[in-house]
């Protein structure tokens, strides 16, 4: 609820603070007064733009402020709540607009963006000019009010989450398929690949022992022959190497104590002794376990090819680089494989959210057709309230869907609202057949028709702020009353704050703000004032006559006793 405002250096109006209480307050003034400043002055503050704007002094800055009691909106409190403003604290809300047309918003006292306060504004207030009349043909926006009746705004926000979530997994399923189409090719060549590498078994620096080891064995039968032929030149011949050497040994060892040259010597000549055994004794075991095999060789030469054909293949110098391929190869296929499994795993939650999207759409549509038939009455009834006796209504409701069993299908037919198309169809006289709103409405009828909406409407929704923007163009007499005790009533729901030409609207107000335009210091100026009760006796007086005469005063306090005799 509105409990004050603050308007400084706005339009025409130098400097102002108004409070408000709960019920009905009008405003009303002679044509260009400059009445729905202070209706703009709130459109502003929640982030609204508007044509012309300028400040009653251009050197300094607009600004403007509005205070709430919070209504108890559990969606209106996380939203506050989300910016450090308390479930019991007062809600105020400002903008600052600087000379060079800067616009700084304020949210309890701190700054904010501008989409903050407009995220808050549905929540807070329900603006109605009387070009919003002309929202009410539109299926849209009656969909939107069926909706607000049903209690089924929650549902329906659930079911357009979930619509734009499918849609764009089915976009992201469609941009994952097409990359691993585009992949496919490639996934082939590296499972191929890997395959290959992995059947091959290289193990590091195996190609270097694989070559030795043919090198080998390709020289068997020499080595063997060199072995025999040192092994005859060390020990098998007559005077062989071993035994002179063991010869000079005896002859020196005999005078190795006289000098420690000849113990060196003597020492020297005694390892070459055993270096010429143990070599030896390295040959023969050699000879032992060597011999010519064709069929090793063989294996070695066809190992040593399926190598080469690798490295050849892959462009490579080495098995280490065809093992770092290997697993390059390896690490790729996982990738591609995980972006698989992602698909799977995406394919899956589309199916299960498409049956969701079903269940949540019925529901929906269920709870529509139920409260439509509840709407027809209640709105028939209010119409009658509001001087059109004789008015019917139907909501009639559409199946956008056919039962589709392709997630695609039902995408294309439904919408982020559901499955239904609806249409409000009326007839304000006997005997002629129910036609959609826009074809059969008059403006006044509109404005009648959107009021009893609002009345219905209003035992459902959290209490907020309803501006009426002169919504009573086009009606008089009988009617102006009947819409006056009309908006009354509402007014007992929802705070409404309304522009009126009506002195029947004005007479039921629990408070009246005049508001008047003169010129100070050869500009124009506007003044805004709370009424006491013989100055909205006045007022009322000239909103019926135009005048300030005997008679008009004496209507006017008949009009305002009539009411008050009614309580």
């Amino acid at each position: 609820m509105l409990t004050e405002i603050y308007i400084k250096n706005y339009l025409m109006l130098p400097e102002i603070r108004l409070s408000f209480e709960a019920g009905l307050t009008v405003l009303s003034g002679e044509t260009g007064a400059g009445k729905s400043i202070l209706v703009g002055s709130i459109s502003l503050i929640f982030g609204d733009s508007q044509p012309g704007l300028e400040a009653y002094d251009k050197s300094q800055p607009i600004y403007l402020e509005a205070s709430f009691r919070q209504n108890g909106d559990p969606m209106l409190q996380s939203l506050l709540s989300a910016s450090g403003v308390q479930p019991d604290e007062e809600v105020i809300l400002a903008r600052e607009i600087s000379p060079a047309g800067k616009s700084t918003y304020y949210l309890g006292g701190r700054k904010v963006s501008s989409g903050v306060l407009k995220e808050l504004k549905p929540f807070m207030i329900d603006f109605h000019h009387q070009r919003d009349q002309q929202r009410l043909l539109s299926q849209s926006y009656q969909l939107e009010l069926l909706d607000a009746f049903a209690e089924a705004d929650a549902l329906r926000e659930e079911f357009s989450i979930l619509y734009h979530r499918t849609k764009e997994n089915m976009k992201s399923l469609q941009g994952m398929k097409a990359e691993a189409e585009k992949q496919k090719q490639l996934q082939e060549l590296y499972q191929f690949q890997f395959e290959e590498l992995e059947a091959a078994k290289l193990s590091s620096g195996e190609d270097t022992a694989l070559m030795q080891e043919y090198d080998l064995l390709s020289h068997v039968q020499e080595i063997n022959e060199i072995s025999q032929s040192i092994n005859i030149s060390l020990f098998e011949q007559e005077n062989s190497v071993y035994d002179q050497v063991n010869s000079s040994l005896s002859q020196i060892s005999r005078f190795e104590n006289l000098n420690p040259h000849l113990q060196e010597a003597s020492k020297s000549l005694t390892q070459s002794l055993e270096a010429m055994q143990e070599a030896a004794a390295h040959l023969s075991s050699m000879s032992e376990t060597l011999s010519t095999d064709p069929d090793r060789m063989e294996a070695i030469q066809t190992r040593l090819d399926t190598i080469n054909t690798l490295l050849y293949k892959h462009k490579v110098r080495s098995i280490e680089e065809l093992l770092e391929l290997f697993t390059q190869r390896s690490i790729q296929l996982s990738s591609l494989n995980s972006r698989q499994d992602a698909i799977s795993g995406l394919e899956k939650q589309l199916q299960e959210d498409f049956l969701l999207l079903q269940e949540k759409a019925d529901e929906l549509s269920d709870k529509r057709h139920s409260a439509a038939v509840l709407l027809k009455v209640e709105l028939e009834n209010g119409i009658r309230d509001l001087s059109i006796p004789n008015g019917r209504f139907e909501i009639r409701i559409d199946k956008k869907s056919k039962a589709e069993k392709i997630l695609s299908e039902f995408i294309s037919a439904v919408s982020e609202t559901g499955q239904d198309t609806l249409q409000f169809m009326f007839s304000a006289n006997p005997g002629f057949d129910l036609k959609p709103l826009a074809a059969v409405v008059s403006g006044g009828e509109l404005s009648r028709i959107l009021l009893a909406i609002k009345k219905v409407l209003a035992s459902r929704i959290p209490e907020k702020l309803i501006i009426l923007d002169e919504i009573d163009s086009g009606i008089g007499g009988k009617t102006a009353g009947n819409v006056a005790e009309f908006i009354a009533s509402l007014s007992k729901r929802q705070q409404i704050l309304c522009i009126t030409h009506l002195a029947q609207i004005a007479a039921v107000a629990d408070c009246h703000i005049a508001i008047t335009k003169d010129k100070v210091d050869a500009r124009s100026r506007i003044s805004m004032q709370i009424l006491d009760s013989d100055k909205r006796l006045q007022e009322i007086a000239r909103m019926l006559s135009g005048s300030l005469s005997s008679t008009a005063v004496e209507h006017a306090r008949e009009l305002l006793s009539e009411i008050k005799q009614r309580g």
